[in-house]
């Protein structure tokens, strides 16, 4: 049986969608349900549950769709003047304000919030959200976000494995451009979109001799005609030979930090860094010099 709660929610979809005359994005049937009478009962029996479907799941950029439950009743997710269903039982509706954030310059925007209450009663009123928690949009640009796979680095040295390093001579050190390029991830659900982005920017060295050494960019290759005792972007100049360390090789890694942002639906924000990591075994040799000079 429904609710005093239910049935307003579900009148006030049946009249704003027939007045407005038009079909309401990522909608369900109005009135289609689960029946909550049953254990263990559907996650849809939920007071408020917003999903976002996903299209193929297969890419990263694949739409998706919403659907929403309100205690088991399907509910449409979106009602024209009124806005997006929130887990709070509330719609909001994004406006455009010159108003400044309550909280400081993080980027966000002014909602109208409406919110049915017990008996049929319907209120509103003006909040602000950042991007990122704002109802609806934040777990679209989450999807985005999660979407995103920035691949492991291709790690390029000189001189090249199996060829040993030699102590005293530096080593090359460069990431190969085949992963060194920006990957994004695009999200929808209910008409909005959102690319999330990854941007190399850096490469964290430890050569595996206890050293520690940070590039910006991804160092340049080693090509035949340079000097390999030239300045590279990025080198490293090992001291000691590997004959005594664990299989007679060093573990050598390059961890590349991804500068995150995402834009869409006419918004755009930053969302920190991932990182990635690949790592090889090298070995290094010392070569001995032995002066042979004579006697003048």
């Amino acid at each position: 049986m429904l609710t005093a709660r239910h049935r307003a929610v579900l009148i006030l979809s049946v009249l704003v969608a027939t007045a407005a005359g038009l079909s309401a994005p990522a909608s369900a049937d109005i009135g289609s349900g689960v029946s909550c009478n049953v254990r263990p009962k559907p996650p849809e029996c939920e007071v408020i549950v917003v999903v976002i479907v996903d299209g193929d799941g297969d890419d990263d950029t694949g739409g998706g769709q919403m659907r929403c439950w309100d205690d088991g009743v399907q509910v449409p997710c979106f009602l024209p003047g009124f806005g997006w269903l929130h887990a709070d039982g509330c719609r909001y509706i994004r406006q455009t304000s010159a108003d400044p954030p309550p909280g400081g310059p993080l980027p966000g925007a002014w909602y109208q919030r409406t919110c049915t209450f017990f008996g049929g009663g319907m209120g509103r009123s003006r909040v602000w959200y950042a991007d990122r928690d704002a109802p609806v949009v934040g777990p679209v640009i989450d999807r985005a976000l999660s979407r995103l796979r920035p691949p492991d680095p291709v790690v390029g040295l000189s001189p090249r494995p199996p060829v040993q390093a030699l102590v005293g001579v530096p080593t090359w050190l460069w990431v190969e451009p085949v992963t060194w390029q920006p990957r994004s991830a695009t999200a929808s659900a209910g008409g909005l979109s959102i690319t999330a982005t990854a941007t190399p920017v850096r490469v964290t060295w430890l050569p595996g001799d206890g050293t520690r050494l940070i590039c910006d960019g991804p160092g340049t290759a080693w090509t035949g005609a340079d000097t390999p005792l030239g300045s590279p972007a990025c080198q490293h100049t090992y001291q000691r030979a590997s004959v005594n360390a664990p299989g007679g090789s060093l573990p050598l890694s390059a961890t590349v930090t991804w500068n995150v942002t995402w834009t869409g639906s006419g918004m755009s924000g930053t969302a920190g860094t991932l990182t990635t990591t690949t790592t090889l075994a090298v070995r290094v040799a010392e070569v001995q010099g032995l002066n042979t000079g004579t006697r003048p």
